[in-house]
């Protein structure tokens, strides 16, 4: 984004990443672009003669990450700065960023290396504790999406696309962390041989960002995706969905805004920060449960015809109500659920169905331990079907599990006029044979 006179980058860096700005900002002020404003990721710049600057990132670990941007402390050190012959630009977090436009008269704001190189620790945790803590969180979800409610996550590409969203968010903030804890060690064993603390230039910070990017670019492009096909598989962009997923940042940007605009205390600050983050920790799980399971926009009316099996297959009448009946669909799998009964006899089933033999077999080896879970002693039988037909069976004869190459149905009856070969039959002809 750019006009004549301002221009907006986008440029994350961590405080270990703080010579990589430097080199960052100097090098646009030879373009003919000064920092303005830091918000986030989004660096502000204004139109200037095209010079020669020097620039100081600097970590002033005296404050605090709640305190407001222009504390008693903060203003007191840019004064004592401002006295030593730089130019204060603006703040990120405990980040202050200086300028001068002549290094030789004006005097280093750090000249102990380990004492900066104890500040920018202090000054990182914050934010690789953040990326920590958002690790557990997604290990949580994918355990909640995977091992809890699998069924519904396979068959909806909204569930699939937070799947592939958390798996990569751990992969790279596991590798953010990993490299600070690297720049750890190679930072005190530089200070150990009395050299300058080494920090990463700004061609390996250009890299991290550029992977960013595209990364963010490939989510985008998979949320749309999404979002284009609902889970019944019929095109048309569900701009439902979008408001939805909007709700927590919308939240968040409004309330970093009233904390930026209102000089409230620290201890005020930090509760509404801790606050705000838990509560959006609760809206985005209960987001991504509801819009996963369908919940969102209520129950949708499915054709009767995407029953293959009905009640009245076995001779009984259904009752005068519809018999229930959903129908879910994503890029992986497909879901159908029918549920029917009247006074005396009832049938319900589910049938998942995929062309990849791994996402069957997986689902196959979910429900006969989900069952097992729910202590029904559910066991393989031999019968008169074909051989590529497994089945399982409880005791009662009231609850079977049948598998083939590309699709596994949990089916349960309550009638008893019909024996078993003729039931299974009847299941088979109706559900497996196209």
């Amino acid at each position: 984004m750019r006009s004549k006179e301002t221009k907006r980058k986008l440029f994350n860096f961590l405080p270990y990443e703080c010579t990589a700005a430097e080199e960052y900002l100097e090098l646009m002020a030879e373009k003919g672009w000064l920092l303005q404003s830091i918000n986030g990721a989004i660096l502000k710049f204004k139109k200037i003669e095209p010079k020669k600057l020097k620039y100081s990132v600097d970590v002033l670990n005296k404050i605090s990450i709640f305190d407001h941007k222009d504390s008693d402390v903060a203003l007191e050190y840019r004064e004592y700065c401002k006295a030593a012959g730089w130019n204060y630009v603006c703040q990120k977090g405990k980040i202050q960023i200086f300028y001068t436009e002549d290094d030789k008269k004006t005097i280093s704001i750090h000249t102990d290396e380990e004492e900066k190189f104890k500040s920018v620790i202090k000054a990182s945790l914050y934010y690789v504790g953040s990326e920590f803590l958002l690790i557990l969180l997604f290990i949580f979800n994918l355990y909640i999406q995977l091992l809890e409610i699998t069924e519904y996550t396979l068959v909806s590409n909204l569930g699939l696309f937070a799947v592939v969203l958390m798996f990569s968010a751990i992969f790279r903030n596991s590798v953010d962390i990993i490299s600070f804890f690297i720049w750890i060690i190679k930072a005190r064993v530089k200070l150990k041989e009395n050299k300058f603390m080494p920090y990463n230039n700004y061609k390996q910070v250009r890299i991290k960002n550029a992977f960013s990017n595209v990364y963010g670019l490939i989510i985008l492009i998979i949320l749309f995706i999404c979002l284009t096909f609902d889970n019944q598989g019929s095109p048309g962009f569900n701009i439902f969905y979008v408001i939805i997923l909007c709700i927590p940042m919308l939240i968040l940007i409004f309330i970093q805004k009233v904390i930026g605009k209102k000089r409230y205390s620290k201890n005020t600050n930090m509760v509404i920060t801790v606050s705000n983050t838990l509560f959006l920790v609760y809206l985005v799980l209960m987001i991504t449960g509801l819009l996963i399971c369908n919940n969102v926009i209520g129950e949708r009316k499915v054709p009767a015809e995407k029953a293959s099996l009905k009640l009245m297959d076995f001779g009984y009448k259904e009752n005068d109500a519809s018999p229930y009946i959903n129908f879910d669909k994503s890029i992986l799998a497909q879901r159908t659920e029918y549920i029917c009964d009247n006074i005396d006899n009832s049938l319900t089933y589910t049938i998942f169905q995929s062309e990849y033999p791994w996402i069957i077999d997986f689902e196959d080896s979910r429900v006969v331990s989900r069952l097992t879970k729910y202590s029904i002693d559910l066991k393989q039988v031999n019968t008169k079907l074909p051989s590529n037909i497994k089945v399982y069976s409880d005791s009662k004869k009231k609850i079977f599990v049948l598998v083939s190459d590309d699709r596994v149905v949990d089916i349960r009856k309550d009638f008893h006029n019909i024996d078993e070969d003729k039931f299974l039959s009847i299941v088979y002809n109706k559900l497996f044979v196209n």
